[in-house]
């Protein structure tokens, strides 16, 4: 596992230019991903409260069209409509 992270780290910082021999470069890079994670991870709570609130609102509009299939079964209850039959 020890050996996965360092050959990851490895990438990353030949994409940035980074050489493994200098230890400033590599405390300097291992700052910016240390805040890097701490900036996404508010960003990323914030998404989930956006599609929380997103499921809450297609839920409602599942359930209000669910009310309406409910009260246009009662007004014929004989009567199939058209959509249906071709979906069995």
């Amino acid at each position: 596992m020890a050996g996965r992270n360092r050959e990851l780290q490895t990438q990353l910082m030949s994409l940035y230019d980074i050489g493994l021999g200098d230890k400033a470069q590599d405390k300097l890079f291992t700052q910016y991903t240390i805040n890097t994670v701490y900036a996404s991870y508010p960003a990323a709570q914030h998404r989930v409260r956006q599609y929380t609130h997103l499921l809450k609102l297609l839920q409602r509009e599942v359930d209000e069209w669910a009310m309406k299939v409910e009260k246009a079964s009662h007004i014929m209850p004989d009567y199939k409509p058209v959509w249906l039959l071709q979906t069995l």
